[in-house]
């Protein structure tokens, strides 16, 4: 297995509002918040079922989904409950070619109400139910893949966040942080210095994630993120984004599509931005490939690849010439 992915295992419930919903709610708009399960049904059920349209989600399983649609050979770690839903998950990662390493237990998969706006941005109440119970013992061995990808979001159960690093590094594996949100960097920052300073080998963040943490623009901030680890990714929506290696920055431009729904973009280029790593392609070519990837994920509703855009993700990568 070249990626081993460890996080929250969520269903996503799609619900599109308005901009002033948001303000009302108190949800800042294209952050996420961590809800309890009062407030998530509370949410819920300000919305007819005809208005709510359900998919897999969870940050690190989309980036695994990506991953294997690329052709790479992934697994993900993440705890579910004894239900519809968990069953429901474990059927869509199967289905996308993920290895599951489930966990269950009696309390309710995690749910992620994903509210869409006009503009495709995406702003999440999370209710992370399940998922928020796993467990350091519990996690399988983590020894089999070369490369560990974990979300940020693990960041607040610490104990499991440290845990999977403190593993993987004495395994000799690789790790992949992506920042996920920019309200998780801001809750968490102390620790996620630490952690790109002393045991993190790629990290991926967004403009906004890269402004929380260093309070510079996305170049600016791809620099020092270089400085702490071996690679660095921040991307910039439909203005591109950096990778870089070193002192070496290369800027990917981004691919022209019409926004539908920026849910799972990020993830989807992180996918197809480590295939590409993990495969040993120079960074400009890893880099066109997650380009590719999150133009076709922003191009549908949800955050895994539809079947049209599975066939396309694929095709695109076996087109590659790698000798650019």
């Amino acid at each position: 297995m070249q990626m081993l992915s460890i996080g929250s295992a969520l269903v996503d419930v799609t619900i599109v509002v308005e901009e002033d919903f948001l303000k009302r709610e108190n949800l800042p708009k294209g952050g996420m918040t961590l809800v309890d399960a009062v407030r998530s049904k509370q949410l819920l059920d300000l919305f007819p079922e005809s208005k709510k349209k359900l998919s897999p989600g969870g940050a690190a399983a989309n980036v695994a989904s990506a991953f294997a649609h690329c052709g790479g050979a992934s697994g993900f770690i993440g705890k579910v409950g004894t239900d519809t839903m968990g069953d429901y998950f474990k059927r869509e990662c199967e289905a996308d070619g993920v290895r599951f390493f489930e966990l269950r237990t009696t309390e309710p998969t995690g749910v992620v109400i994903c509210f869409l706006t006009q503009d495709g941005q995406r702003t999440f109440a999370t209710y992370l139910g399940a998922a928020s119970t796993m467990k350091p013992s519990e996690l399988p061995l983590m020894d089999q893949a070369k490369l560990i990808l974990i979300e940020a979001y693990l960041s607040f159960n610490q104990e499991l966040f440290l845990h999977i690093l403190q593993t993987a590094k004495k395994n000799k594996q690789q790790i992949a942080l992506d920042l996920a949100s920019f309200t998780v960097v801001q809750q968490n920052l102390d620790l996620f210095k630490k952690v790109l300073r002393e045991d993190v080998d790629i990290v991926f963040a967004n403009e906004d994630e890269s402004r929380a943490f260093t309070g510079l623009s996305p170049q600016k901030s791809v620099e020092v993120f270089a400085a702490l680890c071996d690679i660095a990714v921040v991307k910039e929506g439909g203005l591109g984004s950096y990778i870089a290696r070193g002192t070496k920055v290369v800027n990917i431009p981004a691919n022209p599509v019409i926004v539908v729904d920026t849910n799972g973009a990020g993830d989807a280029y992180a996918g197809g931005v480590l295939f590409g790593l993990m495969n040993g392609f120079p960074l400009e070519i890893a880099g066109k490939i997650g380009a590719k990837a999150g133009a076709l994920m922003v191009s549908q509703w949800g955050a895994r690849f539809n079947a049209e855009n599975a066939k396309n993700m694929r095709q695109y990568v076996n087109s590659l010439d790698i000798q650019d």
